[in-house]
């Protein structure tokens, strides 16, 4: 990472010679203060501000760093596929021999995201950062989605609510958002974390 120190009266103008000499736009600078300037009375006195600058990483380089240290710790090898949505990082990892990466029930998965999420905001990376491991997630939310309207249908043909399995709240959000525009049934949770589950029930039983 290159890094300069510029100074100038004022932490606009040293940021404006940081912007000279980097080449880039004042957004992609990042700096550190070294010496805070002061006016001084008559010009007498005076100090300028001193700082040390640099071109801020890109999101995608500084997550795909860590993540590499990550799986180099465990002695795992994977490839790190990022993509970006408006207000979303989503990654997958892929490769062999990671289910324990997963873990049971996506659980180790769920931890491992949460400590990106904890990295990404502590390197003020703003977006929401979305991970999975060999597209565990999306196969998982289509066969919840499938379990779904499948539980709907035999609630609708037997009258009678039925309760899924304890389920984390990701989970249960694609139950919900899968039969929200089914007419005949309605979904609700009941519970406390970890047992929380999601009742499908007839819309006639809506209370």
């Amino acid at each position: 990472m290159k890094e300069i120190e510029t100074e100038g009266k004022t932490l606009e103008d040293a940021l404006l010679k940081a912007k000279s000499v980097l080449e880039v736009p004042l957004d992609k600078i990042d700096y550190k203060i070294l010496e805070y300037g002061r006016e001084g009375i008559l010009g007498i006195g005076s100090k300028p501000f001193r700082i040390l600058a640099w071109i801020k990483k890109d999101p995608e380089d500084v997550l795909r760093s860590f993540l590499g240290n990550v799986l180099s710790k465990l002695n795992l090898k994977a490839r790190i596929k990022i993509t970006r949505e408006e207000g979303y990082i989503k990654i997958n990892l892929e490769g062999e021999n990671l289910g324990e990466l997963i873990g049971p029930g996506g659980r180790t998965l769920s931890s491992l995201e949460f400590i990106l999420r904890l990295f990404a905001a502590k390197n003020q990376i703003s977006e929401i950062v979305i991970l999975d491991i060999d597209h565990y997630r999306e196969r998982k939310e289509k066969y919840l989605s499938n379990l779904a309207k499948k539980i709907a249908e035999k609630v609708k043909k037997e009258k009678k609510e039925f309760h899924l399995k304890p389920m984390n709240s990701r989970e249960r959000r694609v139950i919900h958002l899968t039969l929200q525009n089914d007419p005949d049934v309605i979904t609700y949770s009941v519970g406390e974390e970890p047992e929380r589950r999601v009742v499908i029930a007839p819309k006639e039983d809506e209370r």
